[in-house]
């Protein structure tokens, strides 16, 4: 009787944990710096990112969203990590892209 609570328990476990991986977004943009001066805007976002399958396709997710929202700046630079955790512990961004506006 104890064995089968236990596998019950550790099966709604489990699926209590994929359900709320699958409600994660597939992204999240934690954090925002834009620069100006004169003519130029730069700007540098810090997402997590929940899914890391396409990569490009998640970049380009946020390149539009973002100029959708704010306007297209002189120069975007997205870092993408693996959790907040690793960006306020001073770890690298697992990929990094800059896009240029001209």
């Amino acid at each position: 009787m104890k064995k089968k609570l236990l596998f019950v328990a550790i099966i709604l476990i489990l699926l209590a944990g994929i359900l709320y991986y699958i409600s994660l977004p597939d992204y999240l943009v934690f954090n925002s710096m834009s620069f100006s001066n004169g003519a130029n805007r730069d700007t540098e976002l810090q997402v997590i990112v929940y899914q890391y399958w396409n990569t490009d396709e998640v970049v380009a997710e946020i390149e539009a969203e973002h100029n959708q929202i704010n306007g297209t700046p002189t120069t975007l630079t997205i870092n993408l990590y693996h959790s907040k955790w690793s960006f306020h512990n001073g770890y690298e961004p697992f990929y990094t892209t800059t896009i240029n506006y001209d």
